[in-house]
């Protein structure tokens, strides 16, 4: 199929679902979309191609924020600070291998339980799952199961449309899917629907596994580097991250292939069909909403590096292209049509959803509301390579590298401002800025400390953690001891929260099966 029948037939699948007779539900409800691995400038918002066009239309009915930021880069972190209106570090313990919501935590869905709203969350597995303390405050919970699965809203929409037009009363969905996240791979019209330009066997393979696009440093493939798992606190193996800490040069008698610049481009014309493929689910979840009654967030997690500073994934860095993210709201008293232009970030959602339902705030979640005028101000993020970095609303970033995150980020103030210990970077440019001659550096690296002065980091590790993991964690360099809080809990079994209809407190989270096609 050419890349012009390619995408005609998925604009007619799009319109298809749009003009689609399902009938919107008549309660007043609550809708959260994360398009997961989403970035902004790869939208029909922010990109030169239109790969989301039902994204783009539901701008036009609501608002959509052109410089909205996550406050992470990571999956799991990032849900639990939309969820919680707090930075990750707020939320448990800042280590990677035992982050997770800790149990009883206030979230979102259970401030809107408590207050009478039904609340469901449909997710695409990975860490979006109730290992991860996902589930908390939901009284329905699916997921995609499976440690490595990355499910698509072909998998969710479905279910979430079903449940939403069960509702008789006020109701709150989650609804959430990895369709642009690694490998690059979609499912009929959309694997190519920008054309063939660029495609080799080589580059083929490569955007179809996930551990074969880990292995690009910029134009340089290295398909013998293998990045390892360990397992994280809850039982789940996860990427170990210290694989982006390995050279870039090629090592003596090492493999290494070189890719073409039309390679490069096609790796990125399969990132872009992830969203187009997404957009169309997209576009037939909102076919069956009501926006007379509907509160619409539509949003992402974070978004991916696709090369600009040498890596395919999300976790490497914190960079616009990691955090730089879509965000439209639409539905009551929201203006349509209205453009946002000053920085926000994503814990801005929990005060916005719970003051539009007439729901108390949470306690700690002290973003502005996003309907409110919003005021130029610096952004924060944290980063799973123990990074923190501040934003200004003109683009000035400041990164720093090593800052001791599980043990709050204590020092800042005396942070060295030198290569390897920071980075500084004039967004949205690739490259590098200088930091020995330029004074900027030092105010924000002072504003970063500010910052930390303020935040009150968690003393509570994310999951229990048993003795002998603790050790095995430590003897393979992912332990931080200071963030074990003492505890000596055992673990519960891999998959004690998972399978067929397996009940934890009142969430349910079913096992859904597949990802083909009808």
């Amino acid at each position: 199929m050419t890349g012009e029948r390619a995408i005609g037939a998925a604009l007619l699948m799009g319109a298809a679902i749009l003009s689609g007779c399902i009938a919107p539900p008549p309660a007043r409800g609550i809708l959260i979309v994360s398009m997961d691995t989403t970035r902004f400038d790869r939208t029909s918002l922010g990109g030169a191609r239109d790969t989301t066009p039902n994204l783009a239309a539901l701008a036009r009915q609501g608002t959509r924020f052109e410089h909205a930021y996550a406050v992470a880069n990571e999956s799991v972190t990032s849900h639990a600070a939309l969820f919680t209106g707090r930075y990750p570090s707020e939320v448990a313990v800042a280590d990677y291998a035992t982050f997770a919501i800790p149990d009883g935590t206030p979230t979102l869905a259970s401030a809107l339980a408590a207050f009478g709203h039904a609340t469901a969350a449909f997710t695409g597995g990975g860490h979006v799952v109730s290992d991860f303390g996902m589930h908390q405050g939901f009284e329905r919970f699916e997921s995609v199961q499976g440690d490595h699965t990355f499910g698509s809203f072909f998998d969710t929409v479905p279910s979430a449309l079903a449940w939403i037009h069960a509702r008789d009363t006020p109701w709150f969905a989650f609804v959430h899917g990895y369709d642009a996240h690694t490998p690059y791979l979609q499912r009929g019209p959309f694997e190519h629907p920008w054309g063939d330009e660029g495609a080799t066997g080589r580059i083929e393979h490569i955007v179809a596994d996930d551990i074969a696009l880990e292995q690009l440093r910029g134009n340089l493939w290295f398909p013998d580097r293998t990045p390892g798992d360990f397992t994280h606190a809850v039982g789940r193996d996860i990427l170990a991250t210290d694989f982006y800490r390995h050279a870039v040069e090629p090592q003596p008698g090492e493999r290494v292939e070189v890719l073409s610049a039309g390679e490069i481009a096609h790796l990125r014309d399969h990132y872009d069909s992830g969203l187009h493929y997404a957009d169309v689910w997209l576009g037939q979840l909102l076919a069956g909403i009501d926006l007379e009654h509907t509160l619409v967030i539509v949003l992402s997690d974070h978004g991916e590096d696709l090369l600009e500073h040498g890596f395919v994934n999300h976790r490497a860095g914190l960079w616009d292209s990691t955090l730089h993210v879509p965000l439209v709201v639409a539905g009551p008293g929201i203006p349509a049509g209205e453009v946002v232009q000053e920085p926000v970030d994503l814990r801005s959602v929990v005060p916005t959803v719970l003051a539009w339902a007439g729901v108390p705030p949470l306690a700690g979640a002290n973003a502005p509301d996003l309907r409110a005028k919003q005021t130029p101000r610096p952004v924060f993020a944290e980063g799973t390579l123990d990074e923190l970095s501040v934003r200004t609303p003109d683009g000035d970033r400041l990164v720093l590298h090593d800052v001791g995150l599980a043990k709050g980020a204590p020092g800042l103030r005396g942070h060295p401002l030198t290569m390897g210990a920071a980075s500084r970077y004039r967004e949205p440019d690739s490259e590098p800025q200088p930091l020995s001659s330029d004074r900027s550096a030092v105010d924000l690296r002072e504003v970063l400390a500010q910052w930390r002065d303020i935040l009150v980091p968690a003393t509570q590790a994310g999951a229990p953690v048993s003795a002998a993991l603790r050790a095995e964690l430590d003897a393979r360099g992912y332990w931080v001891p200071e963030a074990a809080g003492g505890s000596e809990t055992e673990l519960p079994s891999p998959g004690s929260r998972d399978g067929d209809a397996v009940e934890r407190g009142s969430a349910v989270e079913r096992s859904t099966s597949g990802n083909t096609d009808p």
